[in-house]
């Protein structure tokens, strides 16, 4: 029996793991000079079968948090399925395969990173665990919370309503105030999950609490489409809307997640976790442990390119570790929606975008139609995968728009916005390789969350867009039609 020496071993360290990986085969038959065909093979073949088989540790992972998994763990360890677009492949003459994310419980592409980021906060002790935690009814714990009880004596005190601000004179830090008491009074463990964020992950976010027992704050910009806004509320969470801004402005829709979260801590001695799911590696983790692996096991390891946005950069950036660990070959590509300055930084090393030099520190702005994807600086996420990028494509509102009805008509599905740029960016890395390849992006959307803007033609003509034809063909196919 042959005995082979394991290839030089890398380490991943992030806030929750610690993850050895094998080194690419690359380098394993590199380092191997002089060795023989069937040493080549076999090590071939072992690597294949270690990365093949590591994916079973998605069920691992998810089981080992919990001795009853509820459906929604169950949905999230069994994973998604990756499906390959037929007509579109033909077409192309390119295998075209869409991870179908939007079919995770929560019908977003966050499910994953929301479970990640509430179980680590679970496991370090920042939110109490969900079989425990006490039941927060009506009249309140004051035991639990005795600074509410003082709160509760001051009569003039009225509690906010985030949808209306009459005369204007409420402070920022008294909506948030207010803000806080409904979620306390809405949690059975005590514990308050805080996220700002675009709506998919305050989705995920919320849906987990739901079951898990955590109240569930969430601030949004306010150019995101009101069905979210809608569902976050059937789900139970506390929303508040806010003006889109710069995230150096202290009133963008992060910084009041994380000054809420503060405030909670501070004023009410309440376990309220800023979710930070942009710089927060249990994010980027969850990606690079299942997401990743998961794809890798679906087309037993023949994948040439994987094509998608960004948006936390958690995605992208931990799928596309993971795949340039096991075969640095593949082509990582970044689709990047107008006003986003990403593009910029993986073409030219500069984080810029044109939009950019019209802003000021508080203006209201709007780049684009795509909703939850592009940014204007660089998350921490988003550098953990830096390096592994290996080139960036701007894709207009416009082709987003075509895209979404022609594949509509073509294979049958209703996507929203950001999986509209990521099959625009697939198609056009597709049709840059050599025929017969085999190019991977994400579904994390569906269009039923899109149907007041996306989908809706006065808004897209609003927009300055067009609304598509029948028969309309979308730009980066024109010509092999």
């Amino acid at each position: 029996m042959m005995t082979l020496s394991l290839p030089k071993r890398l380490t991943i360290t992030t806030t929750t793991t610690t993850t050895t990986t094998s080194t690419n085969l690359t380098t394993t038959l590199l380092l191997g000079t002089g060795a023989s065909l069937v040493t080549a093979v076999t090590v071939l073949l072992a690597t294949r079968w270690w990365w093949t088989n590591r994916n079973d540790q998605n069920e691992d992972e998810v089981a080992s948090s919990s001795s009853s998994l509820s459906a929604h763990e169950q949905l999230i360890a069994a994973g998604t399925p990756l499906i390959k677009l037929r007509r579109v492949s033909q077409l192309v003459q390119r295998s075209i395969y869409v991870k179908m994310e939007s079919l995770n419980p929560g019908g977003t592409g966050k499910d994953r990173a929301a479970w990640n980021m509430i179980r680590t906060a679970e496991q370090q002790g920042r939110l109490p665990l969900p079989q425990t935690g006490t039941v927060i009814v009506d009249n309140h714990d004051m035991l639990l919370y005795p600074s509410l009880k003082q709160r509760r004596q001051q009569p003039k005190q009225q509690r906010y309503n985030a949808s209306s601000d009459e005369d204007g004179s409420t402070t920022m830090e008294t909506k948030l105030d207010a803000m806080i008491i409904q979620a306390m009074e809405r949690s059975r463990t005590g514990g308050i999950v805080v996220e700002g964020t675009s709506g998919s992950t305050g989705i995920a976010l919320a849906t987990l609490c739901a079951c898990r027992g955590h109240a569930c704050l969430v601030i949004l910009p306010d150019d995101q489409a009101v069905e979210k806004q809608t569902i976050l509320r059937s789900l139970g969470a506390v929303v508040m809307q806010v003006p889109t801004a710069s995230i150096s402005n202290p009133y963008h829709y992060v910084n009041l997640a994380r000054k809420a979260s503060n405030l909670a801590r501070d004023k009410y001695n309440v376990p309220a976790v800023f979710m930070d799911q942009f710089e927060n590696e249990a994010n980027f983790d969850m990606h690079y442990r299942t997401t990743g692996p998961e794809l890798w096991r679906q087309l037993a390891g023949e994948i040439d390119a994987f094509v998608m946005s960004s948006g936390t950069g958690g995605t992208i950036a931990g799928v596309a570790t993971f795949l340039k660990q096991v075969q640095p070959n593949i082509r990582i590509v970044l689709v990047d929606p107008p006003g986003s300055s990403l593009y910029h930084k993986v073409e030219h090393g500069v984080a810029y975008a044109p939009q950019q030099q019209e802003r000021t520190l508080r203006k209201h702005r709007y780049d684009t139609i795509a909703e939850g994807i592009g940014l204007d600086r660089i998350t921490h996420n988003f550098q953990l995968g830096l390096d592994g990028i290996d080139a960036a494509i701007r894709v207009s509102d416009q082709e987003a728009v075509d895209m979404a009805h022609w594949i509509l008509t073509t294979e049958g599905l209703w996507i929203g916005s950001s999986s509209a740029m990521n099959l625009v960016g697939a198609i056009r890395t597709a049709l840059d390789m050599p025929v017969g390849s085999q190019v991977i992006t994400m579904i994390c959307d569906g269009g039923q969350r899109h149907a007041t803007r996306f989908w809706d033609p006065t808004f897209i003509e609003k927009w300055g867009l067009q609304w598509p034809q029948q028969g309309c063909i979308p730009e980066c196919i024109q010509s092999i039609v």
